[in-house]
Formats: structure tokens, C-alpha cells, sequence
């Protein structure tokens, strides 16, 4: 059980809201749009973008242990528990783990193909969104890329689960998807600007490696602050229905955590920046779906 419960664990549960908002805003902005809602592809959409989750955060630790930069000294060690570090999977069963719960993404993906003809051609793609992170030859993460990538790609869930819900590929889908692809890629800078010591150590490029301090902490920032300035902006050209306004309540909490994580950088600084996901990420998915009503 045990064991069971760490398998659990090195997944990092707490992320898995990244790919729970932005399947279930989708869901709510095609109800909003279309008023139809399929409980079935939501609960497999849902299920399969929290599987590629998990799978790219067990790749990361895999290949940034190979890379030497997981290590007992690491922060990331420190607030969480770690699949090779702290001994619970060999290096090889890691990358194996990893492997298997992105293919069991994949598994659910083929069965939505009979409904939703290029569902398994959008997992295709995520799937190597998901390797090229960090995994060779591509290694995005160590190019300084890794931020622009996570950006893309949770831009591209959205759009990807607004197809499995409505049938239909939008440019409405990928607008409404930009605040939360902006909220989770500082989730990522937070991460790297905790551990941008050991990264120059171990000669990996990140945007936290390569911008100065004071540089690192505005680009964090406006990255929380972003969200707050399209809201206004899509609506007015009618991309999002007026009461998703409301979120804009949440802004003096967001500033809240984002001051407090730039200004301490703690051992758990992504999931602390995650905090403001949650908070904008569900009141944007509420608002919209109550928008429909």
C-alpha cells in the first residue's frame, strides 16, 4: 500500500490541476457556445491530459537526474518526494513509469478516435510536446526553451479538449486558452528560478539562467499580471461571455502569492505559483460555464 501510495506521490498530485483547468474550461466555454456537454469525454479528456501530466513530470525527474541536476542537495528534493532520489524506482524503472503512463494517455485517446476522428492525432502531438521537454535529441527544457514550450502546449490542451467536445477546431479556443497558458508558465519560471544556481552548475540554460534577478522577478510577475489584462480584452471582442469579468476579483491574491514567491523563492515555489492557477484558473471555468445559465 505503501508503495501504491508513493507511485502516487513522484506524480506529482498537485499539478494535475494544470490539465484539470484547462480541459474543464474547454468543456464549459463549448456548453457556453454550444450547450452540450458529453460526461463521457470529459471524464476520459480529463483523465488523459492528467496521465500526459504525470508522465512528462516523471520524465523530468528522470532526465534531470541523469543530468545531474535532481541531487540530495536539490530544492525540488526538499518539499517533495523524488521517484530516484529518495530510492523509490531505479533510473530505468523511472523512464519506464514515465513511458507508460503517457502510452495509457495514448490508449484513451485511440478509443475517443471513434467519436472525435484527430483525437489521436492531437495526442500524438502532445505526447511528443510531453518527451521533447526534456527528453533527447530535442531537450527543450535545457535550451532555455523549456518556458515557451509549456506555453504552447497548454494552450494546445485547450484547444485540443474544446475538439473533443464540440467536434469542432477554434480560434476562440486557443484566445481563451492564452491566461492560463500565461498563469502556468509562471508556474514553471518559479521552478526555475529556485533552482537557476544549480542549473548554471550544470551548465543548463533556462530564461531564469540567463535573465538578471531583478529581470526574472518582472517577467514572473507580468506573467501572473497578464491573465488580468486579456480577460478585458476578449471580451470586448466577444470571445468570452461579459461575467468571466468577475475574475478580475481575484487579482489582489494573485499579487499576493506572486510577491510572496519572488521575493522568498521557497523550496516549494511551483506549487506555490500553482495556488494562483487554482484561484483564477476555477473562478474563469465558473464564470464561463455560468455564463450558459
Amino acid at each position: 500500500m505503501k508503495k501504491i501510495y508513493q507511485m502516487i506521490l513522484i506524480t506529482r498530485p498537485w499539478g494535475f490541476i494544470l490539465p484539470i483547468v484547462c480541459t474543464s474550461f474547454s468543456f464549459s466555454l463549448a456548453y457556453y457556445i454550444y450547450r452540450i456537454f458529453n460526461i463521457q469525454f470529459f471524464i476520459l479528456t480529463i483523465l488523459g491530459t492528467v496521465l500526459f501530466n504525470a508522465s512528462v513530470d516523471v520524465l523530468n525527474d528522470y532526465f534531470d537526474y541523469k543530468k545531474g541536476l535532481d541531487s540530495e542537495n536539490s530544492g525540488t528534493v526538499k518539499y517533495r518526494l523524488h521517484p530516484i532520489v529518495h530510492g523509490v524506482l531505479t533510473p530505468t524503472n523511472t523512464l519506464l513509469y514515465g513511458l507508460i503512463l503517457g502510452m495509457i494517455g495514448m490508449a484513451i485517446a485511440i478509443y475517443l478516435t471513434l467519436f472525435r476522428f484527430y483525437a489521436i492525432i492531437f495526442a500524438l502531438i502532445g505526447f511528443l510536446m510531453v518527451y521533447a521537454y526534456n527528453g533527447p535529441p530535442f531537450s527543450l527544457k535545457y535550451r532555455a526553451l523549456g518556458e515557451i514550450e509549456v506555453f504552447i502546449t497548454y494552450s494546445f490542451i485547450v484547444v485540443a479538449s474544446y475538439y473533443i467536445a464540440t467536434g469542432n477546431i477554434s480560434i476562440i479556443s486557443f484566445l481563451d486558452s492564452l491566461p492560463i497558458a500565461s498563469i502556468i508558465t509562471a508556474i514553471l519560471v518559479a521552478n526555475n528560478m529556485r533552482d537557476a544556481n544549480i542549473d548554471k552548475l550544470n551548465k543548463t540554460e533556462t530564461l531564469a539562467t540567463i535573465f538578471p534577478d531583478k529581470i526574472k522577478k518582472i517577467y514572473l510577475f507580468l506573467l501572473i499580471i497578464l491573465p488580468y489584462s486579456l480577460i478585458p480584452l476578449l471580451i470586448l471582442f466577444g470571445y468570452l461571455p461579459y461575467l468571466d469579468i468577475l475574475v478580475l476579483l481575484t487579482l489582489p491574491l494573485s499579487i499576493k502569492i506572486g510577491k510572496y514567491v519572488y521575493t522568498n523563492l521557497p523550496a516549494d515555489s511551483d506549487p506555490q505559483t500553482a495556488k494562483v492557477l487554482m484561484i483564477f484558473g476555477l473562478t474563469y471555468v465558473f464564470l464561463t460555464l455560468l455564463s450558459s445559465f
